[in-house]
């Protein structure tokens, strides 16, 4: 596999997760833990975190929730 459908591979794989951390955060009532999502996007935590991190309309609490943004 050459680096650009590597690089091709990832992104999709991070919008993958991106849709399933939203729908795991509206599931549960718009905050969860990052345990809850990881374990939607089948992904360890460090990797969930990356993804998080990522995101401009997800944001973690001082007390480790993973908070949705959309509607606040």
């Amino acid at each position: 596999m050459n680096p650009f459908d590597q690089a091709w591979t990832l992104l999709k794989e991070n919008k993958e997760h991106e849709k399933k951390i939203i729908a795991c955060l509206k599931k549960e009532g718009g905050a969860a833990s990052l345990e809850d999502c990881a374990k939607e996007c089948g992904v360890s935590k460090e990797e969930c975190m990356k993804v998080i991190r990522k995101m401009k309309n997800v944001k973690m609490s001082p007390h480790g929730d993973v908070i949705l943004m959309d509607g606040l």
